[in-house]
């Protein structure tokens, strides 16, 4: 409380958390323990088990996108 938070504090908390969401997912259970309003309550479940990836890079140069190429050829290789 009254601790000063920038914008890029808040974008980086949100991109650690999206795939902890989309991998755990949320019931209505979780959210009536939250407190979250009942009208709320569909809006915001959903089901957990959806693959993601989330890479965070330092800089983006041509060897880093030759990293990023290299695994979604890797990924496209091994889902077919």
């Amino acid at each position: 409380k009254g601790e000063v938070v920038n914008n890029h504090d808040e974008l980086m908390s949100n991109f650690f958390a999206q795939p902890d969401a989309l991998a755990y997912g949320k019931t209505p259970e979780q959210l009536k323990k939250e407190n979250v309003s009942e009208h709320l309550i569909p809006h915001k479940t959903f089901t957990g088990n959806r693959p993601s990836i989330s890479i965070l890079l330092p800089t983006l140069d041509a060897y880093r996108i030759g990293q990023l190429l290299a695994i979604y050829e890797h990924r496209v290789a091994v889902q077919g």
